[in-house]
């Protein structure tokens, strides 16, 4: 049987895992802990944040046809939030989303998407690659103690695309295609209150000069009661101080939304900072995937097209259908 690694356990990495591992011996390698790549949470007790991926949408009938089983058993749910748009601290509108249009997130927390998809697949976690390299075996995986962590017959990264130019070896094919694929950062406040904020509405998307997003992360579907908020920083301003003191970004992204909000922050009970320094692509493509098929490797993940969550599925099912038909026939 073939085997293959994948590398990144984002859902791009285990769609594709799910999608191929009835014709193929599949490993996937995660650096981090946790599970869903940017579909993630973190838990600061009582608290919790979805301090990634803030909900997600269904435009196409194979992503709602995916979903349907984590619907049924409750892993996602619809967030009926209550939304308000504000430009220059004015609020511009305000709706409810609804049925006409679910926007879903995973139940109790965004990571719980993850946990859903990587049930029976082989999962090495806090593993680290550091070299992929070709001999007469195949491609051997190394790790970043040196230890090899198995050779394989196919290598596909769905890490982020600076991630993957750096992890592919040079001979890939795609390689020059790489640069031009590039993705923005963004910063994530948690904050925790011991008692609910004084605020009218569930998600405030803001056109501001640093504040980009924020939600009370308590108004979703299968939290718990204790007060959270998750501010996002714009891209823009995001992408400029990924290198700045976390403190500092911590204190000015604090007092951009105390202004905003008209209360003070200070009284979190818990605080904490989190840069995603690739969280959504700089422009929407066309790519799907990338497939270099003499060299048997190949990458795929939401940066191939739009940066939303069904960019990823999409991308990766597009890559395991071409696959599938590579490798069975």
């Amino acid at each position: 049987m073939v085997k293959i690694a994948i590398i990144g356990a984002g859902l791009a990495g285990l769609t594709l895992a799910r999608s191929l591992q009835d014709i193929a011996q599949v490993t996937v390698f995660e650096k981090s802990r946790g599970l869903g790549g940017r579909l993630s949470t973190r838990r600061a007790e009582p608290f919790a944040f979805d301090h990634g991926a803030q909900y997600f949408t269904a435009k196409t009938d194979a992503f709602n046809d995916f979903l349907k089983p984590m619907i049924a058993s409750n892993v996602v749910q619809a967030w009926d939030a209550r939304v308000v748009d504000i430009r220059d601290g004015q609020v511009m509108n305000q709706r409810q989303w609804d049925a006409t249009c679910p926007h879903y997130v995973g139940s109790p927390g965004m990571s719980a998407i993850g946990r859903y998809l990587a049930d029976g697949l082989d999962v090495r976690r806090q593993t680290h690659i550091q070299s992929v390299v070709a001999d007469e075996r195949g491609w051997a995986l190394t790790d970043t103690d040196g230890e090899e962590l198995g050779v394989f017959d196919w290598v596909i990264s769905t890490a982020p695309v600076a991630q993957t130019a750096a992890l592919l070896p040079p001979s890939f094919a795609a390689m020059s295609a790489l640069p031009d694929l590039q993705m923005q950062g963004c910063f994530a406040v948690m904050l925790g209150f011991d008692q609910a904020l004084p605020l009218d509405f569930d998600v405030a998307r803001v056109v501001d000069t640093k504040i980009g997003w924020i939600a009370v992360n308590s108004s979703k579907p299968g939290r718990p009661d204790a007060c959270r908020l998750v501010i996002h920083a714009n891209n823009a301003w995001s992408q400029a101080h990924l290198d700045a003191p976390r403190d500092t970004v911590m204190t000015e992204l604090c007092d951009a939304a105390s202004d905003l909000l008209g209360l003070s922050l200070a009284t979190a009970q818990h605080r904490a900072i989190h840069a995603w320094r690739y969280a959504n692509v700089d422009q929407p493509r066309t790519v799907r995937y990338l497939l270099d098929t003499d060299n048997q490797l190949a990458a795929a993940g939401d940066w191939c097209l739009e940066g939303r969550v069904e960019s990823a599925f999409s991308s990766a099912m597009a890559l395991a259908d071409d696959l599938r038909k590579r490798l069975v026939h």
